[in-house]
């Protein structure tokens, strides 16, 4: 079930102070990317690399009732999901959290006097994987292994979330372990995001655990996950690859290189688990870069790359 702008801007009208919801009235959809609200400051719009200034300054508490109201006030409910530093808000939005950490040694127990937050809007635009999935396909109709590259703000999540669905709607089976809810979004058991009426998810659960328990219990074609991180996650990949099934996957970096040369991802570089790689342009949200096979050998360079 996919959110609508009108079904954001009826939520966030809810939370947020009246100057801000009538700057939020004159945007378009898909305009908006991110509110940051800080303690003392400006809260601030940004949209694409643009940030407009709200004349509303919140203090400290004013931040704290924004932050429970965002969170349909159960902020304090959800402390497991907020020791990670966000929550998944209603319609898949996610909302990261600065203030006072509570620690027992080296352990976060919670956050207390919030002084920042910060409200990622998710994005679904159909058509995002346009470009990537002629990348996609043998010609037996098998699907590569793919790892998606690019910066924070570039376009990944959403250019695998695109090329998920429309995987599913050609009859194939695929798992996703969303473990940080960003790509299928996930509200009392339901994607609040567009991923495909063959596709099957595993929320908030990490991702070498979500990996194999998707291989032992659902029997994927496909498995996808999001920004893949430590060498657990990096095992789980290769057994899956391993077995047979195709794994679709992101991570951050400006230079395939050097990104590929990390602890995480080197073994599976160098085991070749990846049959496509496809870096975006850092310049431009959603635009591949360059693609390449399970060698590194480039296959196409956009222009400009």
């Amino acid at each position: 079930m996919m959110v609508t702008w009108h079904e954001t801007l009826v939520f966030l009208g809810q939370c947020l102070p009246a100057q801000v919801v009538k700057q939020l009235k004159g945007m378009k959809e898909g305009q908006l990317r991110e509110i940051r609200v800080r303690a003392g400051n400006h809260i601030l719009l940004e949209t694409g690399g643009r940030a407009t200034s709200c004349p509303v300054v919140p203090n400290q508490q004013q931040v704290n009732q924004i932050a429970e109201a965002l969170s349909e006030h159960a902020l304090y409910a959800r402390a497991e999901e907020m020791r990670s530093g966000f929550v998944t808000l209603k319609g898949g939005h996610r909302m990261g959290l600065c203030g006072r950490v509570i620690c027992q040694g080296q352990t976060v127990r919670g956050l207390r006097d919030i002084s920042s937050l910060c409200v990622r809007i998710a994005g679904q635009w159909r058509g995002a994987a346009d470009r990537l999935l002629p990348w996609l396909w043998d010609e037996g109709g098998r699907i590569f292994s793919t790892l998606i590259v690019g910066m924070p703000g570039s376009g990944k999540t959403t250019m695998l979330r695109d090329a998920l669905c429309r995987i599913s709607e050609g009859g194939t089976r695929v798992c996703v372990v969303d473990e940080r809810s960003e790509i299928a979004a996930m509200c009392e058991g339901v994607p609040q995001l567009e991923i495909g009426p063959n596709t099957d998810v595993l929320d908030g659960c990490s991702k070498d655990a979500g990996l194999r328990w998707m291989i032992r219990a659902m029997s994927p074609q496909v498995l996808a996950t999001d920004e893949l991180r430590d060498m657990a996650e990096g095992e789980a990949v290769l057994e899956a690859v391993q077995s047979g099934i195709s794994v679709l996957a992101t991570a951050h970096g400006r230079n395939m290189e050097r990104t590929l040369q990390r602890g995480t991802l080197a073994p599976l570089a160098d085991g070749c688990a990846f049959e496509r790689y496809v870096l975006l342009r850092e310049s431009a949200v959603g635009e591949i870069a360059a693609v390449y096979d399970e060698k590194l050998r480039p296959l196409v360079r956009e222009e400009g790359s």
